[in-house]
């Protein structure tokens, strides 16, 4: 399956708003996770359904409600009805191709955009739909599988006194987000350790491998570019946002994620870059390998070119030549022809041709 775009076969010709799963599905039914919390009380339990859920009310713990598995339909059409969800917000959702984006409506703030993670074995970076959608006393979050970067997070929300239990579901939404934001960061950073070892290599051993290993690592940081970049606009628009639901408590982190995001996209133009310098000294390098070897082959052709002359007339064998019956002759041209070699050996060290 595409990497950078996901086929949208199914959703051709279908209602605008149509909650229509497209991607990979990676798990074979979703997975509930709900976690109630206030300064006081914590409460983290999983559900095989929507059933007798509700939304929280005023003065209630927050929510936190995680879905794990994007692929049943009927499972976010619950939810939209629960929660009240724009049709719009769901279709964008279950979409794992969707664009990262933000958007505040009178009683939410949707925000969608790509984990990523670096894979040692495949050298490569992989990824994963996340959105969460913000409403008052209440988070949504959805995933594509199971197993993700949160886990510091739901750590901290077992500290009874720490800011997490002690503030809305705004700060918790930040708090995801800058896992997501450092988890870029820390792709970044294993994709340009080996990187920066590239300029040793092309100087000591530029081979076909080493080549390839570039091209590969100049899709992967591409591949970062493409979530991350859209990650600036993600938290601009939540840092100017004007909906209620993102408390000015919570305004000084957001702007802090925005740092966080800079310091990253620096890091991809870097490396992009270093890379395409890397392949600029590759060429340079095999270029000049090329040169050596065809001075080297021009050189010795150079010097065989009065031998043979030399042998060529020695060998016509005419009768009236005199030289044919001298004694010595065989020795006499071996040494003219081996004198004529070195001095031009000696000419091109001279000349610096070698």
């Amino acid at each position: 399956m595409a990497r950078f775009l996901k086929k949208r076969d199914q959703q051709l010709g279908r209602t605008p708003g149509s909650p229509v799963f497209i991607g990979q599905q990676k798990i074979d039914r979703p997975r509930i996770r709900k976690i109630d919390y206030s300064a006081s009380t914590l409460h983290d339990a999983f559900f095989p359904d929507m059933e007798g859920m509700t939304p929280p009310q005023a003065g209630e713990p927050c929510c936190w409600l995680n879905i794990d598995g994007l692929h049943d339909a009927g499972l976010m059409t619950t939810l939209g009805s629960l929660f009240n969800l724009p049709s719009l917000v769901l279709e964008d959702v279950v979409n794992t191709g969707q664009r990262p984006k933000f958007e505040a409506f009178s009683e939410s703030v949707f925000v969608t955009l790509k984990m990523l993670f670096f894979d040692r074995d495949h050298t490569m970076i992989q990824s994963e739909q996340f959105s969460a959608i913000l409403q008052d006393n209440c988070l949504l979050t959805f995933q594509e599988k199971p197993g993700d970067i949160f886990d510091p997070v739901r750590t901290r929300l077992q500290n009874a006194g720490g800011r997490l239990r002690n503030s809305g579901p705004d700060y918790l939404l930040y708090a995801l987000l800058d896992c997501i934001f450092e988890n870029y960061l820390k792709a970044v950073e294993v994709l340009g350790e080996r990187i920066e070892a590239f300029d040793e290599e092309i100087l000591e051993d530029p081979s076909s491998e080493l080549l390839e290993e570039i091209n590969i690592y100049r899709r992967e940081v591409s591949y970062v570019r493409k979530a991350v970049y859209p990650a600036k606009e993600i938290v601009l628009r939540m840092v100017r946002t004007e909906s209620e639901l993102v408390s000015a408590a919570t305004q000084p982190f957001v702007r802090d994620l925005a740092d966080m995001v800079e310091q990253t996209m620096d890091a991809v133009d870097i490396y992009r870059e270093m890379l395409s310098d890397h392949l600029s000294s590759y060429n340079m390098v095999m270029n000049n390998k090329l040169s050596e070897t065809m001075k080297f082959l021009t050189m010795f052709a150079t010097m065989f070119i009065p031998l043979s002359f030399l042998a060529g007339v020695y060998g016509m064998n005419f009768e009236s030549m005199p030289e044919l019956h001298f004694k010595h002759g065989y020795y006499v041209i071996l040494g003219i022809m081996g004198g004529i070699a070195v001095a031009m050996l000696a000419y091109f060290k001279k000349k610096h041709w070698l």
